[in-house]
């Protein structure tokens, strides 16, 4: 069901494992490498599985059921794409592999609720600066600033080799969010996908079980940087908590919308669907 990124992970699952450091010797050790990590530049290409999030489809479905020229289509339960990450030994930035082609807004939403376009983070002081666009009606496309999760990583030692770096092991546990992700200390930066990130070493694979969400990295190329490493500034900037007000109204106002199109169906009137740049 997870499409390319899952069955790269159970590839990744056959390959040997081996025990050994508990975790505080372990953490200790991979924090005191050299300073190489300031040399430490290069770009990932992850395949990106995601649940698709769909709001209000019990009405959207009655809608288009009741049009003679439209069909409805049960929307898939998870989506692949392509995506860049781009890493220095100060900050990262993830975006789409499309980004040279179509502006943040104009993206296709997939029929998600949510699409999170481009990701900077500041390796410093463990922030971020996120694109984030809701396709509903009246589409809306913000910047959200804030901090990086307290993931509180545990490293149990297990290591294994993949793209042909020794990986190591790391699990979390956020709200009740199982996290797995395995990262490299032979790119000592605290990078990773998303809003992935905090380990001491860049993180080639992360799997969210709870929700469904896989990141597997399909390449790796060092001392090359796709683009410059810099903070999105497309849309309004707002708060994690502006942020989330506007969705729960963009949510609200699609419901409306929705409703109002089925209530004209019922009285016979002509129905004809206008929405914003979904």
């Amino acid at each position: 069901m997870l499409d390319i990124s899952f069955a790269c992970y159970q590839r990744f699952l056959h390959f040997p494992v081996c025990r050994g450091l508990v975790r505080c010797v372990l953490l200790a050790a991979l924090w005191l490498v050299p300073c190489s990590a300031a040399a430490q530049v290069g770009t990932v290409q992850y395949a990106h599985t995601y649940p698709l999030l769909h709001s209000h489809y019990s009405v959207y479905r009655a809608v288009t059921s009741s049009l003679q020229d439209m069909e409805y289509v049960a929307p898939p339960s998870h989506a692949t794409e392509a995506r860049s990450l781009v890493f220095d030994s100060v900050a990262s930035l993830m975006y789409p592999l499309d980004k040279e082609h179509l502006e943040p807004e104009h993206r296709p939403s997939s029929g998600g609720l949510e699409h999170i376009d481009t990701t900077f983070v500041r390796f410093e002081d463990a922030s971020f600066v996120e694109t984030r666009v809701l396709p509903f009606v009246v589409s809306y496309l913000g910047r959200v600033r804030g901090n990086l999760p307290d993931f509180g990583w545990h490293l149990d030692g297990e290591e294994r080799t993949y793209l042909g770096f020794r990986v190591m092991k790391a699990t979390a546990k956020v709200d009740t969010a199982h996290i797995e992700a395995w990262f490299t200390p032979d790119i000592p930066v605290p990078a990773g996908p998303g809003l992935y990130g905090g380990l001491p070493g860049l993180i080639l694979m992360v799997t969210n079980s709870t929700i469904g969400e896989v990141y597997a990295a399909e390449s790796v190329t060092m001392d090359v940087l796709a683009r410059a490493v810099m903070q999105p500034t497309r849309g309004p900037e707002v708060s994690e908590r502006e942020y989330a007000r506007t969705k729960v109204e963009s949510i609200e106002g699609d419901r409306r919308f929705w409703e109002s199109q089925l209530r004209e169906i019922e009285e016979g009137k002509q129905v004809w669907i206008k929405r914003g740049s979904q």
